[in-house]
């Protein structure tokens, strides 16, 4: 319940101060399992995500961001979780797969970290190897528009100027069988990497 009562404040926020346009809803499937893997480059982008999306986002979010208590006690009752990016997180791998297994909503920035100049990095491994593991498909999902709204350094976001349009491509799916092929692995992160970088250039 907390989650939707937060949801509705932010859209009814982003409304009046921002338009949002969601390009390919239809692509997101109504139940089951889903990594919903996305381009990051605003603080922002995790709240569009959450408006746009009809369905719970369970998020990997990033340690330092649970260091605050009540920072803390808000994401987790936003089914946020974190992770260590210094290492390898077991506990936090397992968190994703249980949510998987429990047909739920994953939401991954797979690059890791925010990009500064608005353009997508190199994505992390982990999150094919969580699709493959558990045989769930990955929805390639690209932001416009947060990046120029309240970019890396503003201390505000820009009000009433610019809008969000939120592109979801094609599901993505890759063989559990070649789990352990590191040259499969590679070819499937460098698809959704090409995926993703043609959704953070669609228009609506």
């Amino acid at each position: 319940m907390f989650y939707y009562v937060v949801r509705a404040a932010c859209w009814f926020i982003f409304k009046i101060f921002w338009k949002i346009n969601v390009v390919g809803i239809e692509n997101v499937p109504k139940e089951g399992g889903l990594i919903l893997a996305s381009n990051h480059v605003s603080y922002l982008d995790p709240i569009v995500l959450g408006i746009a999306m009809k369905r719970k986002i369970c998020f990997i979010t990033k340690k330092e961001a649970f260091n605050n208590i009540f920072g803390s006690i808000i994401l987790t009752h936003l089914n946020a979780f974190p992770v260590d990016r210094g290492k390898i997180d077991i506990r936090s791998l397992k968190k994703s797969l249980d949510i998987l297994q429990e047909k739920k909503v994953l939401g991954i920035f797979p690059e890791g970290t925010r990009s500064l100049n608005g353009e997508l990095q190199e994505l992390k491994l982990g999150i094919i190897k969580i699709a493959m593991k558990t045989e769930v498909p990955i929805l390639p999902v690209g932001i416009i528009g947060t990046h120029k709204i309240y970019p890396h350094g503003n201390v505000f976001p820009t009000l009433f100027k610019y809008s969000i349009t939120v592109c979801c491509g094609p599901l993505q799916y890759f063989d559990k069988e070649k789990i352990g092929d590191k040259i499969y692995q590679k070819e499937a992160l460098n698809i959704l990497s090409q995926k993703m970088k043609e959704l953070t250039n669609c228009h609506t």
